[in-house]
């Protein structure tokens, strides 16, 4: 008797309507966020971003480069020399982009943290250090002056000396330094069945020039706009040997801290 009437209570505990308080929806104080005017946030509560469709951006050729071709051992000891393989043992990862959406929302540029009822939580350099396997010390991933200078031509020209890749279409670049990825995936696929056990250290350099590209585009420096990757990364890969010594896990952070504040202001 004494559980039944315990189970009674129980259920009539569950279905009795809890009043909650209203709460407000806005920060308490705004001191320190400045940028609040523009932030998505007010558009949220006003219900101005409600009625917006969220369009995620697929971009599969790397993976479905990898998923059809089983890199030869060559190539694979190139990106372990690199210190990039990492990701691709990481292989493509199963987006939630209602939470990818919700954490865009919470985020404050000026303070590069999320807001959440919990407090506050950041994405850091051991994240990114542990998680991919990246270098966050070394040398900084700056491009020199001369970089600016450069013409389509001039970046055409690092493109077919570094990788043996010369588009023969002017629709596949954007502007004058992107380039779209599914053509570097297609000339890929031409070069795999060339790699033995007896290709020379040039090819082998090529190829993984270019599949860096790919990874570049697709996992560590997306976009937006199309599926391109800039050609500017072409001048790191012209020493493959000096890639471990340079801090590429804070590049990745920065942009993709860049990327979030962009995302979260206004109507984005």
């Amino acid at each position: 008797m004494k559980k039944k009437n315990t189970l009674i209570n129980i259920v009539q505990f569950i279905v009795v309507v809890i009043e909650v308080p209203s709460v407000h929806p806005g920060p308490a104080a705004l001191e320190l966020l400045l940028l609040q005017a523009e932030h998505m946030s007010p558009y949220i509560w006003e219900g101005q971003c409600l009625a917006q469709t969220f369009r995620a951006r697929w971009v599969d050729d790397m993976w479905d480069f990898l998923s059809a071709h089983l890199l030869h051992p060559c190539i694979v000891r190139r990106l372990l020399d690199t210190g990039f393989y990492r990701i691709i043992e990481i292989g493509r990862l199963q987006l939630d982009w209602s939470l990818i959406t919700a954490l865009i929302e919470r985020w404050r540029p000026e303070t590069h943290t999320f807001y959440l009822p919990i407090g506050e939580a950041i994405i850091t350099l051991q994240n990114v250090e542990v998680l991919y396997g990246l270098p966050v010390d070394g040398h900084p991933i700056a491009y020199p002056h001369a970089l600016r200078e450069y013409t389509g031509l001039s970046y055409l020209e690092m493109l077919q000396r570094l990788t043996g890749f010369q588009p023969t279409e002017e629709a596949t670049f954007s502007g004058y330094s992107r380039l779209q990825l599914t053509p570097v995936r297609l000339h890929l696929e031409a070069m795999d069945a060339d790699i033995t056990d007896d290709t020379l250290d040039l090819h082998i350099d090529r190829y993984t020039r270019l599949l860096m590209l790919l990874m570049f585009g697709v996992a560590l420096f997306p976009n937006t706009l199309e599926d391109l990757v800039s050609l500017r990364f072409l001048h790191h890969l012209e020493r493959l040997d000096d890639l471990p010594g340079y801090s590429w896990g804070a590049t990745i952070l920065g942009y993709l801290y860049r990327q979030i504040c962009r995302a979260s202001m206004g109507t984005q």
